[in-house]
């Protein structure tokens, strides 16, 4: 194509943007760097540590969505991947966010900074609607009402719900004033949830209505966004939940994916019409990112963050998206869910994972004195795979059993595992040295850290009354959390980000008075605002040394417990250590033979993991290794989640009605197909075949779709070079 014709199609490529253009783009950049530095320092405060796994797998260059699960933090979660992908690839993610949240003071100003993407939920815009509701005996999808105004205040396709939560239905047709016919029936999974709406629509209840969501703007956005060459950030599950395992995915994230590249393609053979040269479409870069916390919700924990293998999502998904989008994008769907399940930690329940963590610390006791984090998620990745495949077997079941009856005597006791090794009865006078030293140090390092501790009490006290406030109400508003731990650390920092430049102001102030009043400094006193900035200055520093030297207090404070117990037990006591000490190391060997048993070459691979992360392994090579054996393990995993069949087109001109985020607090069960259908590999292939069954799998999932809105064409030639010089 001559240059003539390319500014002939393409006008705007050709004009020169205003010099305000570059002024505002450069004040988004730093904005966003300067918010996100901020927020950088806020979860290193609160986090002790935080380390990343295959940093590697993010693309420098080109479209890249990260699909972030599971979402077990509320806003953190976000703070967590921005500050990391920043960290290793330079790059800055816009995630998307729901409008209430968009709407919010702190939330939404900081999220307007980093360029959030806001999407408006139905159940956010709930609200009271007139009469009360009852089921058609005959017919569950029909909703009858009494006082109702369905015509007035009820939209096709817009949602009627049950009250404290229960359940929403998507209304497919409005008779009149008082019937409605639902598209599917109120239910839930939980037979619980199911009782208490049987109960209310038999007998008559208050309601809830919200208006249907056009989405397509939302799409469009975000197709300019990818095309755009730039990063996008999803957490698929929808809002944040504190369950053991993920939450059935939405459509959304693949729809955004496969229509970005529609779009592309459109627009490049729409500028390259009675040429022979064609620009390159730019593929687009799925990387699955998955979050494990421990004790997320306390102040000072840990977390590891990994980046999985990312998905291409290229030119050849055209053919079937065209033909069947719903197929395509259910391929595609699957396809992600299997890379959030290789880079999560999911179990059915929280009792299977709490048994299946102590395994995991039964197994590695006695062979490493610091197990490095990303080693401790894999190894119970590993665990949850071997136990999800031979769960039904009598002597698993038996080990779970005692395993169980092991964690209820840790907590009778008050112990922790690693506690138990130390306990030691032979030598009372040894004992009681290492007691008083390690006591001695206790007292030292916390009484240094009284000083923060004085100061910043206020702080504590009040952030955790309020968070626990807020967790209490996001479990009443809630059907799918357990204990709304999720949402304890987003409101402890959002507190203390409040009141701890409050409380530094005021302490600074009073500091100020004093010295000011007293005239201690005599006629080399600085002035007042001088003053008041050492002051503000020597508050934080002093918190922030008190609570290096808390932490190394509280770690000699976690040794005492087992020295006080072998120093000062009597016979009897003296016994039930011993005995506990035999019984956690004939666990120890049942574990060790579970693996060897039932997982041969789960934990081949100790040593290298372990140099891996000690800095004497290459990160990318060992990664190789590693993905040749997880390739086997892999062909056993089965998806158990799927999107809903629904009888929904994916294609871009139906875009209004596809749900974005996943309705975690308001779905209803039925909306998620949790079919047990899985698509097994077989076992024994190599790393090649593998490599290329995915290849072909993707081929599958070509898309080139006709888009009736006729987008403005946009072909971005230098991002597409910059893009192939990659390769």
């Amino acid at each position: 194509m001559s240059e003539g014709k390319r500014a002939k199609s393409l006008p705007h490529k050709t004009k020169s943007k205003p010099i305000t253009y570059y002024l505002v783009l450069i004040i988004k950049l730093l904005s966003y760097d300067l918010v996100l530095w901020f927020f950088n320092l806020v979860i290193h405060t609160f986090f002790r540590d935080v380390q990343s796994r295959g940093s590697f797998n993010i693309p420098t260059r080109g479209p890249v969505i990260f699909v972030i699960a599971p979402h077990h933090n509320q806003f953190v979660d976000g703070l967590v991947v921005m500050a990391k992908v920043k960290e290793h690839s330079g790059r800055r993610i816009a995630f998307l966010i729901a409008k209430k949240s968009y709407d919010r003071r702190i939330i939404g100003e900081g999220a307007k900074l980093c360029s959030a993407i806001p999407v408006e939920r139905a159940q956010d815009l709930l609200k009271k609607g007139t009469g009360k509701i009852y089921v058609d005996k005959e017919d569950n999808r029909i909703i009858r009402g009494e006082g109702t105004k369905f015509n007035a205040e009820c939209q096709v396709k817009g949602l009627i719900g049950l009250p404290n939560s229960l359940g929403n239905g998507s209304i497919q047709e409005i008779f009149d004033d008082e019937k409605i016919l639902l598209k599917k029936p109120f239910s839930s999974p939980r037979e619980e949830i199911q009782q208490r709406i049987d109960e209310k629509l038999h007998a008559g209840t208050e309601f809830k209505i919200a208006p249907h969501i056009d989405n397509h703007v939302v799409f469009q956005n975000v197709f300019t966004h990818l095309n755009d060459g730039k990063v996008l950030g999803i957490f698929p599950e929808g809002g944040s939940h504190d369950r053991p395992d993920l939450l059935p995915l939405k459509p959304g994230v693949a729809i955004m994916a496969l229509g970005a590249i529609a779009q592309q393609i459109e627009e490049v053979n729409a500028a390259a019409a009675g040429s022979s040269e064609r620009e390159e479409v730019v593929p687009v870069s799925i990387v699955p990112v998955g979050l494990s916390y421990f004790h997320p919700h306390k102040f000072r924990s840990r977390v590891v963050i990994e980046f999985g293998k990312p998905i291409i999502v290229d030119e050849k998904m055209a053919e079937q998206y065209e033909s069947n989008s719903r197929e395509a994008v259910d391929k595609l769907l699957k396809i992600i869910t299997l890379g959030l399940k290789e880079v999560t930690m999911t179990c059915n329940d929280y009792e299977t994972l709490m048994v299946l963590q102590a395994a995991r610390r039964l197994y590695t006791s006695g062979n490493r004195d610091n197990i490095p984090l990303p080693m401790v998620i894999e190894m119970n990745r590993r665990l949850i795979k071997g136990y999800e495949m031979y769960k039904n077997e009598p002597d698993v079941i038996q080990l779970k059993e005692a395993v169980l009856q092991y964690n209820k005597k840790l907590r009778d006791l008050n112990l922790h595992d690693h506690q138990v090794e130390s306990l030691d009865t032979s030598n009372r006078v040894s004992n009681f040295w290492r007691f008083t030293t390690r006591f001695f140090k206790f007292s030292l390092f916390m009484g240094l850290s009284l000083p923060g501790i004085f100061l910043f009490s206020p702080v504590f006290i009040i952030s955790r009354r309020i968070s626990r406030k807020k967790a209490k109400e996001a479990l009443a508003a809630s059907v799918v959390k357990i204990k709304a731990k999720d949402v304890l650390s987003t409101w402890k920092i959002l507190v203390a980000m409040v009141l701890a430049p409050m409380l530094y102001i005021f302490w600074s102030v009073i500091g100020t008075i004093l010295i000011v009043k007293s005239k201690i400094l005599g006629e080399y006193q600085p002035s007042v605002w001088i003053i008041f900035v050492i002051f503000y200055g020597w508050a934080v520093l002093t918190t922030y040394a008190s609570l290096r030297m808390g932490e190394i207090g509280i770690d000699y404070y976690k040794s005492l417990a087992p020295l006080f117990l072998s120093m000062l037990s009597i016979n009897e006591d003296r016994f039930q250590i011993e005995k506990l000490k035999e019984t956690r190391e004939e666990l120890r060997e049942k574990v060790n033979a579970f693996c060897n048993k039932f997982g041969p070459g789960m934990f081949d691979d100790f040593e290298q993991f372990y140099k891996k992360y000690n800095g004497t392994t290459d990160d990318e090579e060992f990664d190789v290794i590693t993905a040749q054996k997880q390739q086997a393990e892999n062909q056993f995993s089965k998806l158990q989640r799927q999107t809903s069949a629904s009888s929904l087109d994916f294609n871009l001109s139906n875009l209004s009605d596809i749900p974005i985020f996943a309705a975690a607090d308001l779905e209803q069960a039925n909306d998620v197909n949790l079919t047990k259908e899985s698509e097994e590999i077989e076992r024994g292939e190599s790393q090649q075949d593998n490599k290329e069954a995915n290849e072909e799998t993707v081929e599958q999932l070509n898309n080139v779709t006709k888009s009736t809105d006729g987008p403005k064409m946009r072909v971005r030639k230098a991002m597409k070079e910059k893009y192939s010089n990659l390769q």
